[in-house]
């Protein structure tokens, strides 16, 4: 983000490139409002006070070069420096709204897919004899946990998304240098000794034929002679040193944290209050936790540790605000906290546990959340101007995800309410859904475009592009689509079809699979020529918007926003904007017959041949390759000589979460790695719900065995297998238990 406004600011000037930022491509509003919690549901009226100047000042020339240092470190290392395309759902539906009478809850964490997967599904039962209560519980955990981390104990059942709070600040230091080595920083005028903790490194020898052969690496410029710690960053280390100027992090996850304790109350809670309760130990990765009971009851809490910031305790910003570069000498520290209470983590102040964002049965009885803003702060793209009910900002993020999915099931739930009740099928449905809710915004301004170019007073450019016979035949099938995204093809798994076995598509699915292709190329086609060229024409186009930021500054601009705050025009005036949008289609189509998309269309110039899964493909990969990647493993294949993957329906952030690069061109860019590591939709009955689940694979990562990829066939098709948390069914159940007793 620093390193965009530097450059902004560069090209355009201060106040100019600062309103690029901000108000034109990288706007924390996202592209669709979706809340989880409506207007009047929170506990108290939000106050709100006008956004602070922002000020970048105290960043020299040193700033930029650190950055880029520390980023090329970071993608070196495998860390992710971009917003990823991961994320989950989870909402929960009264009694009183279900069909059944019974609460229910819907959760799909979405992760990386890959070989075997993240989660691996286990019960748990504790015996009358042990020294605690009798448990019996269901679900999914991480190798090594011990407890489940997403599932049901028999009373209340769970699951959660990731709540995007920004928890982790990077500081300017000013450093002082003794032999080469940063022995201080600078703050308030005063030097504060840094922590030199040397590192040794030491690496086999492959190849010399003798096992286990390790050296001492040497120190070099890739490989550290020791680690630097800055003792005020909550002991977080210096990543980059340039001269005298050096970037350190602060981070909630450098404290020891508690997440265990969570889990183990959560284990034993008897209703949605105790399993709320819980969460004051579930210090760090913060998480949108929804709950269903057999009480009658459901709730929302989000946890997490949020540090609570000087300047903006004291409804300032000095200097940049948290989600930049910010100055380490003084002004804007994390508050310490002298005498933290014993559920918390950090030794410095936090947003109180009762400013948490939750709700605990609503009068309309249901709750949704999919990473999107929980409450809406930032949809008016302000994420400073609301205030804490004691005074200070209350800040929570720069932005969340772009509230597509959450769109999509709120008006699958609305739907569903305004037939009558929301069915546990329908919950599933719902887990199903592959509608493009951005589609159903921007198609619309498509079939405009076409009906100004063939307006008589059209300019030469645009009527050319509305005569276009394949531009007409594109805009129709657009028109009549249903905005979902089907494969269209024999050989790829939709939700239509049934416990993993493939069915002949519909012509219907196979119009909506040419819909979806040929929507899908105009995307990344429009993003290009109305977001991404203007920025380049000022020397920008190496900072562009992510794919999400994109997608909202390419929105307001089809909706009227031609010129941005900054001064540069997206588009000159309507007939451009139409020009562009309309020249969008006809690259895409150029585009889907070119030679580089003949492996999935042999280059055909005929729309009926754009197959949407010739292109949206999965490969569920494991680090040893081979075998262990699906496919060729579990009994699947490549869908073709260029195609590798399996063909599924989905697509750019669609509920069923399979989600790839907005911008996407290429032959393999509309691929996708992420999605439900597990599905679970749970109904609660008294002490054991009605529960069904499906994970994307197997148990096992033995290519030879059984459990190695037996449940990718249900996972493809939407499909789940049977739980039960009854005592003693569960290991009547079991393929495979361990037994744990006391020691003596």
């Amino acid at each position: 983000r620093t390193q965009k406004l530097i450059a902004y600011q560069t090209a355009l000037g201060a106040s100019a490139g600062t309103a690029l930022f901000s108000q034109d491509v990288m706007r924390s509003e996202p592209f669709a409002h979706a809340p989880s919690i409506d207007p009047g549901e929170t506990s108290g009226s939000v106050t709100t006070n006008s956004q602070p100047a922002l000020s970048s000042s105290f960043l020299d020339p040193a700033t930029s070069k650190a950055a880029a240092e520390a980023l090329k470190n970071a993608k070196a290392a495998g860390i992710p420096v971009e917003p990823s395309e991961q994320g989950s759902n989870v909402w929960v539906v009264s009694g009183a709204k279900a069909e059944s009478g019974r609460p229910m809850v819907a959760s799909d964490p979405h992760l990386s897919l890959g070989s075997p997967p993240t989660f691996y599904e286990v019960a748990i039962e504790v015996g009358s004899d042990s020294d605690s209560e009798p448990l019996s519980m269901y679900g999914v955990s991480f190798p090594g946990a011990p407890s489940i981390v997403h599932g049901t104990n028999g009373h209340v059942s769970w699951g959660s998304t990731v709540n995007p709070t920004d928890v982790t600040d990077v500081y300017q230091e000013q450093l002082t240098l003794a032999g080469g080595a940063p022995v201080a920083t600078t703050y308030q005028g005063s030097q504060e000794p840094t922590q030199i903790i040397g590192e040794t490194y030491r690496a086999n020898q492959p190849g010399n034929g003798t096992p286990d052969d390790t050296v001492v690496v040497p120190p070099s410029a890739s490989v550290p002679p020791a680690t630097i710690v800055v003792p005020r960053r909550n002991n977080g280390p210096l990543i980059s040193v340039s001269g005298g100027t050096g970037l350190s992090v602060q981070y909630t996850g450098f404290s020891a944290t508690r997440e265990p304790d969570f889990f183990r109350l959560l284990s034993h809670a008897g209703d949605v209050g105790q399993a709320i309760d819980a969460q004051r130990y579930f210090d760090f990765g913060a998480q949108n936790w929804m709950y269903a009971d057999d009480s009658g009851n459901i709730g929302y809490k989000t946890s997490g540790e949020i540090p609570l910031r000087e300047d903006l305790q004291t409804e300032t910003v000095t200097g940049l605000p948290p989600y930049f570069i910010r100055n380490g000498t003084g002004g804007n520290e994390w508050i310490s906290d002298p005498s933290p209470a014993e559920d918390q983590a950090i030794p410095y102040e936090i947003l109180p546990f009762s400013e948490m964002d939750g709700l605990v049965n609503p009068a309309r009885g249901w709750i949704s959340n999919a990473n999107q803003d929980p409450t809406g702060q930032t949809f008016d793209n302000d994420p400073l101007n609301e205030l804490r009910p004691g005074g200070g900002i209350r800040y929570i993020t720069p932005g969340h995800e772009d509230g597509n999915r959450n769109a999509r099931i709120r008006a699958r739930i609305e739907e569903a309410l305004a037939d009558g009740s929301v069915s546990f099928g329908e919950m599933q449905s719902i887990q199903a859904d592959v509608k493009l809710n951005d589609a159903t915004v921007l198609v619309p301004h498509i079939t405009a475009a076409l009906a100004d170019a063939q307006d008589p007073g059209a300019p030469a450019g645009l009527a050319a592009l509305g005569s276009d016979p394949q531009i007409q035949e594109a805009v129709a099938r657009l028109s009549a689509w249903d905005f979902s995204t089907p494969t269209g093809i024999p050989q790829g798994f939709d939700a239509s079809d049934v416990d993993g076995a493939l069915d002949a598509p519909s012509q219907g699915e196979i119009d909506s699979s040419v819909a979806a292709t040929i929507y899908s190329l105009w995307r990344g086609r429009a993003l290009k020529l109305i977001v991404d060229d203007p920025l380049a024409a000022h020397g920008l186009g190496s900072f562009p918007p992510d794919g999400a930021q994109a997608m909202t500054a390419l929105r307001r601009v089809l909706a009227g926003s031609f010129t941005g705050a900054s001064g540069i025009a997206f588009v000159a005036d309507a007939a451009d904007r139409d020009t562009k949008v309309l020249q969008a289609l006809r690259n895409a189509l150029d585009l889907a017959a070119s030679p580089a998309f003949s492996p999935a269309f042999g280059g055909s110039t005929d729309l009926a041949d754009y197959h949407w899964g010739r292109l949206h493909r999965i490969v569920f990969r494991h680090t040893l390759g081979g075998p262990f990647s699906i496919p060729p493993g579990a009994g699947f294949s490549d869908l073709g000589l260029g195609l590798p993957g399996v063909a599924t329906d989905g697509g750019f952030g669609v509920v069923d979460a399979s989600s790839h690069n907005p911008r996407a061109s290429t032959l393999n860019g509309f691929m996708f790695g992420s999605g439900p590591a597990r599905r679970f939709v749970s109904e609660a009955r008294t002490n054991h719900p009605n529960a069904v689940q499906v994970i994307p694979g197997g148990e096992s990562g033995n290519p030879s065995g059984p459990w190695f990829g037996n449940q990718l066939g249900l996972w493809l098709t939407d499909d789940y297998h049977g739980v039960s948390t009854v005592r003693g069914e569960v290991l009547s159940d079991a393929a495979q238990q361990q037994r744990y007793v006391p020691a003596p």
